[in-house]
């Protein structure tokens, strides 16, 4: 089992990449066959795959606590009060009085710990590494490997098509369609992660 999680971490780890555009670490051969249980297999997955999201610098993450497993209920309130205000959160409007919105897809990524070091997410490889530790007994480890893969590759596409969604407007044939129809994929992504999150938050008993 260990090595088949640890596979998947790689796996995870690609898919970010991929997703966001980085380099992938080059680990030595002994890595996968040295897990020597499903929970290090896990935590691997959570600091491979979730590790390679944008982010700060890491010595801001200091203020946040890696134990506070509570950050997770935080981010789902700010998710849901995201997609109950989706509208005034996602768009600009001006103040001249002709009613005009302008689309602004860049907004998203906050929520989801990409902007600021501040946000319940940031640093989330280390959070789940924590929560994976913390696991209550009767978690369905099968369960919680699929919802945090999820949830990292939700984040990941949030970020790639929010970040697409801001520039939509200046690329070759795109426009304000365009900016609209990555808005809105981006938005599909954030009902998932909702999804994702309220597992995390049910599962960890918060």
């Amino acid at each position: 089992k260990a090595m088949s999680l640890a596979h998947r971490a790689i796996v995870l780890a690609a898919c970010v990449q991929a997703g966001l555009g980085l380099r992938l670490p080059r680990f030595p051969p002994t890595t996968a066959g040295g897990l020597q249980s499903r929970r290090e297999a896990v935590g691997a997955a959570a600091t491979l795959g979730l590790g390679l999201l944008a982010s700060p610098p890491r010595a801001a993450s200091a203020s946040l606590d890696p134990s506070d497993l509570s950050r997770f209920k935080k981010a789902l309130e700010g998710v849901d009060y995201l997609l109950n205000n989706w509208e005034k959160e996602t768009q600009e409007c001006t103040t001249s009085g002709n009613g005009e919105c302008k689309d602004t897809p860049d907004k998203v990524r906050y929520y989801f710990g990409l902007r600021t070091t501040d946000h319940p997410l940031f640093g989330l490889d280390k959070l789940f590494a924590k929560a994976t530790d913390r696991l209550p007994d009767d978690v369905d480890f099968e369960a919680w490997i699929e919802t945090s893969e999820g949830l990292s590759s939700q984040i990941s596409k949030i970020n790639e098509l929010s970040y697409t969604s801001s520039f939509g407007e200046y690329n070759p044939g795109g426009g304000k369609e365009l900016v609209r129809k990555y808005l809105l994929l981006t938005k599909e992504q954030v009902v998932l992660a909702k999804g994702s999150l309220e597992t995390i938050v049910s599962m960890l008993k918060i």
